[in-house]
């Protein structure tokens, strides 16, 4: 490995400007929002800081600075908005790290098709209120709006809190351009659908930064709704509350923003006893009436009067620092786990793993809300406050003992968080010993040399 060669040759190729190696230039890349890093930093841990930063400002340049990297046996690490909660981005001592956030074009939109065309680093905040001006929309609204960035969004596979109406990253992602290190850039062109062997985009959404960096996206819109309207209601349990959303579900009349909260949550979050069920039905006026109506016959109440419980939540979707920081300073710490579930077995997971991290010392609190939904199944999402004492102990066995009732229940081990670091030691619980040799040889094939990183990056906390 030649690091002072590299970067000798990726400053004459980027200017001096955009090769970072000073520590404070390389501080903000040592991590993400992988929780327990964050609380090992807040504790006087210190980061492990990249050998240096390299911004590329066009997809030719992302191209050679791969050809370089493989040439001086350097390892490369993607960097999006660096919003992701597993470690994925972050670095290890000699790895350099491809800061994507100069590729912030917004080359172009197609009014008949509805398709936009964007560079990886453009913030999906920007793209938002961009396409918003042209009455038109992605409604791809994820816990991390505010920060995140469109290659990070595609690379981890995000979902938005709008996802039953509008699906996930996936369902938006028309074609991409990606640079692979055995092949240049690979230009997919935008689509409707095809059907020509293997899609070659699919294999990029989700695959973060391991088998090629997303240099391009071209991403579909709709027009922004004539109506939106706040429904909620409120259930006697939460296993109710999951009857009552299959059946709603099933019969193709979901609000486009549905959550469903559990006895624990509801009280925390809205004040009041039960489950809560909250959304917000989307689309020409009538059609919202008629399904808001079905609604109601379904979980037989006025979902009209529980507008006020999905305006509070709206008003603080985007609001978790604060309480985070309360809870630190009360020397607590906080964890998000999202897995999905067929619906035949999503209450048996949550009764079951909630019994299970019940039993765990130092767990203060464990509280479930469903907030994407499927005609097979149900995302949940666990929260949990732990205390900080032995903070790696305690993190690595509330994780085990979740992956373990997941593995039990024949769930996914992650809905939309990808993996990460964290998640990388349960890769043969979601797909099986061969499945993961599948995974390892596409990563040897496309990446012989691992300039991006190595194999599935594993480690722990």
């Amino acid at each position: 490995m030649s690091l002072d060669k590299f970067f000798e040759e990726a400053t004459g190729l980027l200017g001096s400007r955009w090769v970072l190696l000073s520590d404070w230039q390389r501080y903000p890349y040592s991590r993400d929002y992988w929780p327990i890093l964050v609380y090992k930093e807040l504790s006087g841990g210190r980061a492990s800081l990249p050998s240096g930063v390299v911004l590329p400002g066009s997809e030719g340049e992302v191209v050679e600075l791969l050809e370089l990297a493989g040439r001086h046996g350097v390892q490369i690490v993607a960097y999006g908005g660096g919003s992701g909660v597993l470690g994925g981005a972050v670095p290890d001592k000699n790895w350099v790290v491809m800061d994507l956030s100069r590729l912030d074009w917004i080359d172009w939109y197609d009014e008949e098709s509805g398709i936009v065309d964007v560079g990886a680093g453009v913030y999906l905040k920007t793209l938002e209120e961009w396409l918003n001006k042209q009455g038109k929309t992605l409604r791809h609204f994820p816990q991390s709006f505010p920060e995140a960035v469109i290659g990070g969004l595609i690379s981890t596979r995000s979902i938005g809190q709008y996802s039953t109406g509008y699906g996930g990253i996936e369902d938006l992602v028309r074609g991409l351009n990606v640079a692979v290190p055995s092949v240049g850039l690979v230009r997919i062109k935008p689509s409707p659908r095809r059907s020509v062997l293997l899609p070659l985009e699919q294999m990029f959404i989700g695959g973060e930064g391991l088998y090629g960096v997303i240099t391009r996206a071209y991403l579909s819109a709709y027009d922004l709704p004539e109506c939106s309207e706040k429904v909620g209601w409120i259930s006697a349990s939460f296993k109710n509350s999951l009857g009552n959303a299959r059946s709603i579900v099933r019969r193709r009349i979901p609000p486009d923003l549905f959550r469903v909260y559990d006895e624990k949550e509801s009280p925390l979050h809205f004040g009041v006893d039960g489950s809560v069920s909250i959304g917000v039905v989307e689309g020409e006026c009538n059609v919202v009436e008629a399904k808001i109506e079905g609604i109601g016959k379904i979980v037989n109440a006025d979902p009209w009067e529980g507008a006020e419980l999905a305006d509070k939540w709206l008003s603080k979707r985007f609001n978790v620092i604060s309480d985070l920081w309360k809870l630190y300073e009360l020397g607590m710490g906080f964890e998000t786990i999202e897995i999905s579930v067929p619906w035949g077995s999503a209450y048996d997971l949550y009764d079951s793993s909630m019994k299970s991290l019940g039993k765990l010392d130092r767990v203060f609190f464990t509280g479930v809300h469903a907030s994407h939904f499927y005609q097979s199944g149900v995302a949940l999402y666990y929260t949990i406050a732990y205390s900080l004492e032995n903070i790696g102990d305690t993190y690595n066995s509330i994780w085990d003992t979740l992956m373990g009732e997941v593995s039990k229940h024949s769930a996914s081990i992650s809905h939309h968080h990808g993996v990460g670091r964290m998640r990388a030691k349960y890769l043969e619980a979601e797909y099986g010993p061969s499945g993961t040799e599948l995974l390892s040889k596409l990563k040897n094939c496309l990446d012989p040399t691992s300039i991006l990183r190595d194999k599935f990056f594993g480690g722990k906390s």
